[in-house]
């Protein structure tokens, strides 16, 4: 009898499955939208970058062109400099760094000049201090892993002056009320032992770090103002020395190290994201990373902070090499970027910093398809969001190409304009077709017959990266010719080993530039009764975003 019953339940598991392929594969991915259907705007979660060394935003060249970010990447809107204040010989902010006769010889004025360079593209810096320089330390140890000062301060006096005079020469520099519009953060993955480590051991170090946030914390209120924007990122995607959840308890509920009252100022709380490679997630998902943090915070009494991903995206390419910018060239990227920004938005994440955008990184170069969908989502930022279901999904739960294909819809209400986005994500970078859609529109305007509609399509058609990919196999290219995952899309340097190479690459610039070009194209739609209709097909891997002017 249990046999039977064993059989016709997989019987049934089997047809159902196998109806649901069938349905993918004969009938389009079915979405409804309903422009009546209104939500709340939707976040620019694009709006931060990584820098790892302040020092590409020294000097002039493209930084003398104020207009450069506007034009090329209007989505950023901060910058996050990295071990801002210090943590070894090339980054402390003195005029002799490793002269320890004299503690106070303090020079900011190359991370003066990274800031005035930010600023004057519109954008805010973010400056992560916290890694203490050599000199207060006696016996500084230095992280193999990041090659910077891992302990804290002999005194902690002496760093509280040091982190004060700082906030007093960025006052003097930006004046008060620009200050206090950045950001600041007290160390990188704070629970990290290869940022920040006592002895490694657990205790220790988390004493430390409340220690070092507090009195950093102060040091800055009483430069910059009682609401300087600070608070801390932690690692939390992978377990650290100690757990991130007691900061949090500390800064609520702890006695301040630093002034002895209860708890310290405390405004973002920010977690590293990174996938092992392309298709091959983090053991803990990005949603779980940020929910541990906020429920936590919330638990502590903490209703009103800012949620976000201070740096990551994906380890290793196809190669297992490490990725120079964290993201790969293959049109694959695009549909991740597309599902990465959906889940964002829908559980409320307030951003996700990402590294580099072009093949020199940011600064020219030529655009990688996370630029491209980057800009295509900001068109959709700000505007207000809208119900977009996935009818197939209910129809078809066990199929995969339906789950992963999905849409973002808004309305910009000013100027009666309809927005979707849709992606077709794949885990396999490899995979190869089309992805069939319908879309069915409602709420628009019910006296309109016609109305415009433009096409922005992310594909390899679009995408600079297989032709280089092809390239490399005519110039005899190979694996052992990359310091860095061949996968990886900044290129120049530090990923090609050999100069002829590189020269090869550049050489190709004009060619590969126009590899890289978007095509909008515009048409018109007809409607009906306040209803209109699209049917089309998404390349695998792609994204595509379709305005409608003037339909609301």
């Amino acid at each position: 009898m249990f046999k039977r019953l064993f059989l016709c339940l997989f019987a049934v598991l089997f047809l159902t499955e196998n109806y649901a392929t069938a349905f993918v594969e004969n009938h389009q991915v079915e979405f409804k939208v309903n422009a009546a259907e209104r939500g709340a705007a939707i976040v620019n979660v694009a709006d931060n970058i990584n820098v790892w060394n302040y020092q590409m935003w020294l000097g002039t060249k493209d930084r003398d062109f104020p207009g450069y970010f506007k034009k090329y990447l209007p989505f950023v809107k901060y910058v996050q400099l990295m071990m801002a204040a210090g943590g070894n010989a090339e980054r402390d902010l003195f005029d002799n760094p490793l002269n320890c006769d004299t503690l106070t010889d303090y020079n900011f004025s190359k991370l003066i000049e990274a800031c005035r360079n930010i600023t004057k593209q519109g954008l805010i810096p973010h400056l992560k201090i916290g890694n203490v320089p050599l000199k207060y330390t006696t016996a500084p140890k230095i992280s193999k892993a990041f090659g910077v000062n891992v302990l804290p301060p002999d005194s902690y006096e002496m760093w509280h002056a040091y982190v004060m005079e700082l906030g007093k020469a960025l006052v003097k520099e930006f004046g008060k009320k620009n200050v206090r519009s950045w950001r600041f953060g007290v160390l990188t993955e704070y629970e990290n032992k290869d940022w920040f480590s006592v002895n490694d051991n657990p205790e220790e170090t988390k004493a430390a770090y409340f220690k070092l946030y507090d009195y950093t914390v102060d040091a800055l209120q009483k430069a910059i103002g009682k609401d300087v924007f600070v608070g801390g990122h932690s690692m939390t995607v992978s377990d650290g020395l100690w757990d991130e959840r007691d900061f949090i308890s500390h800064c609520a509920t702890g006695k301040n190290f630093c002034t002895g009252e209860r708890g310290t100022r405390l405004c973002y709380l920010s977690s590293s994201y990174y996938d092992i490679t392309p298709g091959r997630y983090a053991d803990k998902p990005l949603v779980e990373c940020i929910s541990l943090l906020r429920e936590h915070a919330k638990k502590e009494g903490f209703g009103n902070l800012i949620y976000g991903v201070d740096e990551g995206r994906i380890l290793q390419g196809v190669d297992k090499k490490d990725l120079v910018p964290r993201a790969i060239g293959n049109t694959w990227q695009a549909a991740y970027d597309a599902r990465m920004f959906k889940t964002l938005i829908d559980h409320n994440i307030d951003y996700f910093s990402q590294w580099y955008f072009t093949t020199r990184g940011i600064w020219g170069g030529i655009p990688s398809v996370s630029l491209h969908v980057a800009n295509l989502f900001y068109t959709l930022a700000g505007n207000i969001r809208i119900t977009a279901e996935n009818l197939s999904l209910m129809q078809s739960p066990f199929n995969k190409d339906v789950s992963n294909t999905d849409c973002i819809a808004a309305i910009d209400k000013r100027k009666g304009k309809l927005y979707l986005m849709f992606y077709a994500y794949s885990d396999s970078v490899f995979e190869k077709g089309e992805r069939p859609v319908s879309c069915h529109i409602e709420g628009l305007n019910k006296a309109l017959r016609h109305a415009i509609i433009t096409r922005t399509l992310v594909s390899d058609d679009t995408n600079f990266f297989d032709e280089w990919e092809q390239d490399q196999k005519k110039q005899c290219i190979t694996d052992d010719d990359f310091g860095w995952s061949k996968s990886s899309f900044v290129i120049d340097y530090p990923t090609l080993k050999k100069q002829q190479h590189i020269d090869y690459f550049r050489s190709r610039k004009p060619f590969y530039s126009r590899c890289a070009e978007l095509k909008p194209q515009t048409t018109s739609i007809a409607l009906q009764e306040g209803c209109a209709s699209l049917t089309f097909s998404i390349p695998i891997h792609g994204v595509v975003l379709y305005e409608i002017e003037n339909v609301l």
